[in-house]
């Protein structure tokens, strides 16, 4: 459904996977945890708007973020590294600042995206919502997905990350994921979306946060008990599919290249050390004080939900 409220609904492509990786063994800076020192995060919530429906939770969404981003028990990213644009009222002032921290970016690149998501009827493509925005008018008043990832595609960061949290947030895969490849061409991408390619994001009446960011917030915030000392991008995906499914909400979906996503990303606030004690006691053969889990718990994503009757992060279940 259009921001307006007019049906829209796009043919559903039944053979589409809910995820796609192209495996590989994570090597050089991929097998250790991101440098704050040398990446970068930029979080944006478009929740303002001239004639679209205004979206309250995503300011709140990107700022809860880069909380939890900059804390020094999770990531300890710089707060001078980490930017919140809140309310960019055009397509440059959505798509510069990403520009900016893709080139400062060595390490790490983060982009997050909340707001509404508009397809251009011409091309099928997503485009990002802005202040301005018309959804009579995609094509010259919103910011093409495009715009975002020639900017994510060309950083010189080893790992790219892009979190899409709007409606048909899957099209930045490529429209009905026919043009999937082209997000495989740089190696060490991730994109992890809201939503499939022609369903809706929600942002619950009552609720602080987007549905996706409140449970990724909620896992971050309080870690994995199972998990070891880092989470990676992959266990967030699984996390995250399964609690939003459970609670009939839109599932997310990913792409990854390079192994990406099952290397280190953040740190696991609920990873308690095996005891020295523990240790020198099951080198000497005696009962161990306390033994860590040895592998971390798999979770099964349940079955994909319903396409949601209307658009917009303004669904309201």
């Amino acid at each position: 459904m259009r921001p307006g409220g007019s049906s829209n609904r796009w043919p559903v492509n039944p053979a589409a996977p809910e995820s796609r990786t192209t495996p590989t063994v994570p090597e050089g800076t991929l097998a250790s945890p991101p440098d704050p020192s040398a990446s970068r995060a930029v979080l944006i919530g478009a929740g303002s708007y001239e004639t679209l429906d205004g979206l309250t939770a995503v300011a709140d969404s990107a700022e809860g973020l880069a909380r939890l981003f900059t804390q020094q028990d999770i990531w300890g990213l710089p707060p001078a590294h980490c930017r919140v644009v809140l309310n960019p009222q055009s397509p440059r002032q959505l798509s510069k600042p990403v520009a900016e921290a893709a080139q400062n970016a060595t390490d790490t690149l983060v982009v997050y995206y909340a707001g509404h998501g508009l397809i251009e009827p011409r091309t099928g493509e997503l485009h990002l919502a802005v202040g301005d925005s018309d959804w009579m008018s995609v094509h010259d008043t919103a910011a093409p997905y495009d715009w975002i990832r020639r900017s994510i595609e060309q950083s010189p960061a080893a790992r790219k990350i892009a979190v899409i949290d709007c409606c048909y947030s899957a099209r930045a895969f490529g429209v009905q994921s026919a043009n999937a490849s082209a997000a495989l061409e740089v190696e060490g991408t991730y994109v992890l979306t809201a939503s499939a390619e022609n369903a809706v994001a929600i942002a619950p009446p009552g609720e602080q946060y987007t549905a996706f960011i409140g449970e990724l917030i909620k896992f971050i915030s309080n870690g994995s008990p199972e998990g070891s000392e880092f989470i990676d991008l992959d266990t967030v995906y699984t996390k995250l599919r399964l609690e939003l499914g459970l609670r009939g909400r839109p599932e997310p979906h990913r792409l990854c290249r390079n192994s990406l996503g099952t290397a280190p990303f953040i740190r696991n606030v609920a990873f308690e050390p095996l005891p020295t004690a523990s240790r020198r006691s099951w080198r000497l053969g005696r009962p161990a004080m306390r033994a860590a889990p040895l592998h971390r718990q798999m979770l099964h994503s349940p079955s994909p939900t319903s396409v949601l009757p209307r658009c917009g992060a303004c669904s309201t279940s």
